[in-house]
Order: C-alpha cells, then structure tokens, then sequence
C-alpha cells in the first residue's frame, strides 16, 4: 500500500524522519548506514588550487606554482618532494612565508585515504589519493597517487582507450596510434578499386565499359564466362576517368565474356 503525497514535507530544520528501510531501488532515500558504507574508507578533502610538479621549498614557496601565480589562502598538493614525509595538502601564506598543513590535513590521520581535486595548471581536473596508513606527519612518507585514473592509450601490448584514424590519417598511413573503421578503409584513397561487368551480345565488336573509377590508370582483365574461363587478350582503349572500350575482332556471344577494371 502506497499514499501518494503532492506537498513538501517541512520538517524544520530540526526534526528527522527515522526508522526508514534500507533502500533497495532507484529513487528511494537511503539510510545513514548506507551512505557511510558507500563512502568508507575515503575522506574527501575540499579542492586543491594547484598541485606542485617538481620540489617546492615549503619553508620559501615563490610567487608561483606550477606556473600558476599564488593568492593568500590557496590551498596547494604538494606531490613530488624529494623528501616524501613532506607532501600534503598545504596553505599558501605568501612568496617567502612558509606553507602550512591546512586544518583538514594537519596530521597522518587527517591523510589517510584522503582524496582530494586540482582545480588549475598541469593537473588541473586530476583527482588524487593518498595511499600511506598509518603513519607520523613529517616522518613517514606521503603518497599521492591518481584516483579514478583513465584507462591508457591503447598499444600492441597495452589495453586501453583507442581514438579513432580520420580519413587523411587513414590514407596517409603513417599513424601506428589510432584504428580505422571500416568506413574509413573502405574510402582509403590508396585502396585497389575494382569493377566487374559481363559484356557480349553476339553483335558488337566494339563494347563500352563504364567503370566508374576516376582515373585512366586503370588494369583491364578478360576472361571467358564458361568453359575452362581462358583469359582473353583483345585491345582496351582508355577512353575516360570512368570508362574503357573493349575490341574484338569477332563479336563475343551474349554474356559470354567477363571484364574487370582495377585501379
């Protein structure tokens, strides 16, 4: 049983709905047990204006990091210390005034599992985690790795994302990085084009051939239809980008030839 309900629930900012099901569904609320289960075992840090790239002096940071000129109260990653229990998520105070821990990652416990974004310069929309449990703020090491990471190019010996060749990639055939779809090989422009036609009605000696293929440097292969299908030699002359004239000296029976074109 069900009561369908076509107002807003004011609760007043005080009060709370309990004893609520687990959900089990799309489009039912789930419990407090529920949303921490889903989150366990990572603590979301607010974003990170830049990450550094290289050894930042944390006791005289500069103006900038990563190429990125610092404000007052900008929080920053440092990833990549050469002393590694000095990574962590810092506040800029100034060009020549020390960076500190920020209040949200100030000790070892703040930093395990944490995860946090960069929002700006190299690795700007990268989401990053520390992997290091258990440990002592400036004594143990701290560890940035990416978080969410994108699978990787695609390789001969590498599974991964693969782009897409564009026709003049395609026909360039120069690119070893990209894959071609079978639209892609079917308009190659180096690809051999072929037409065939069966030709003779007992009549003309002189028989057109419209192939369609653009260009006069084209090959002109005869054969018999039946019988042993011999190869027949008689005189093409290239008449067009599209077509050639096949001549006989007598005029084959009706369907008794067959022609291919290849450019």
């Amino acid at each position: 049983m069900s009561i369908l309900v076509n107002t807003v629930f004011d609760l007043g900012g005080a009060n709370r709905l309990t004893n609520l099901a687990a959900a089990v569904a799309v489009g039912q609320p789930v419990t407090y047990e529920q949303l921490n289960a889903a989150v366990a075992n990572i603590a979301w840090k607010d974003n990170i204006r830049v990450a550094s790239q290289v050894d930042v002096t944390i006791a005289s940071p500069g103006a900038t990091i990563d190429g990125i000129t610092m404000s007052i109260n900008d929080r920053v990653l440092v990833k990549a210390q050469t002393t590694v229990a000095e990574n962590g998520i810092y506040i800029w105070n100034g060009a020549a005034t020390p960076l500190t821990r920020a209040a949200d990652a100030a000790t070892f416990a703040d930093l395990e599992s944490a995860v946090t974004t960069v929002d700006e310069g190299t690795d700007a929309g990268v989401t990053y985690r520390q992997t290091q449990v258990n440990g002592t703020i400036d004594t143990n090491d701290v560890i940035w790795t990416d978080f969410g990471t994108a699978s990787p190019s695609a390789s001969e010996s590498t599974p991964g994302i693969a782009e897409i060749a564009t026709q003049t990639e395609t026909d360039t055939g120069t690119d070893d990085a990209r894959f071609v779809t079978p639209l892609k090989l079917a308009t190659y422009a180096g690809r051999a084009k072929r037409y065939s036609t069966t030709i003779g009605d007992a009549s003309a000696t002189s028989i057109a051939v419209t192939h369609n293929l653009g260009t006069d440097d084209v090959q002109v292969y005869i054969r018999e239809v039946g019988g042993s299908k011999r190869q027949v030699i008689a005189e093409v002359q290239h008449t067009g980008t599209n077509s050639v004239t096949v001549l006989f000296d007598a005029a084959p029976a009706l369907n008794s030839m067959r022609v291919t074109v290849q450019a």
